[in-house]
């Protein structure tokens, strides 16, 4: 077997000359092209639009949570990080609108700012299931069945079978019968 593997191995091989290989073709990559500073802008004051309003809508969410102090608990943390995002969100905006900022420094307000905007969402999703009512709870439920007469003639095969016993006067053991 040995023998083989080394003969496989070991066996000529065709060669092919190189100026056969055709070089790779160089695809370029597309990408989209960047957002200009107007658009950009834009896209950061719709985000700062949007981390502004999410404590407001998670105040709706504290009157419904009233009645349990876990889940008014709940809401009130989610609140409070809430409004600490409209804080940042508001120190990147003056970031990217400052007059004497690089490039690189606008971008990186910008990545925050969305950044921010999906972490709020986030959080109002975690506000909401705060209140919502919780519906996954394990609850006892009582299955009838009816058996077919075969299986009901033929006795309860899901019960333990019965312990051998012995022959009264004999040393013989007297296994029960399979159904």
């Amino acid at each position: 077997m040995l023998f083989l593997l080394l003969r496989l191995l070991t066996l000529p091989t065709e060669q092919i000359p190189p100026a056969a290989i055709q070089a790779p073709a160089v695809v370029s990559a597309v990408r989209a092209p960047a957002p200009t500073a107007a658009a950009a802008l834009a896209d950061a004051r719709a985000q700062l639009a949007a981390i502004e309003g999410s404590p407001a809508k998670i105040r709706a969410f504290m009157r419904g949570a009233q009645t349990d102090p876990y889940n008014a608990s709940c809401v009130a943390q989610r609140l409070a990080e809430a409004q600490v995002h409209v804080t940042l969100a508001r120190t990147e905006m003056r970031e990217l609108t400052a007059p004497d900022r690089p490039a690189d420094d606008r971008a990186h307000a910008a990545r925050r700012i969305a950044l921010l905007t999906e972490r709020t969402r986030e959080i109002e999703h975690a506000a909401r299931l705060c209140v919502d009512n919780e519906v996954s709870s394990i609850s006892a439920v009582k299955v009838e069945v009816q058996a077919p007469s075969a299986v009901e003639r033929a006795g309860d095969v899901t019960s333990a079978p019965q312990l051998p016993g012995y022959c009264p006067g004999t040393p013989c053991t007297i296994l029960p019968r399979a159904p």
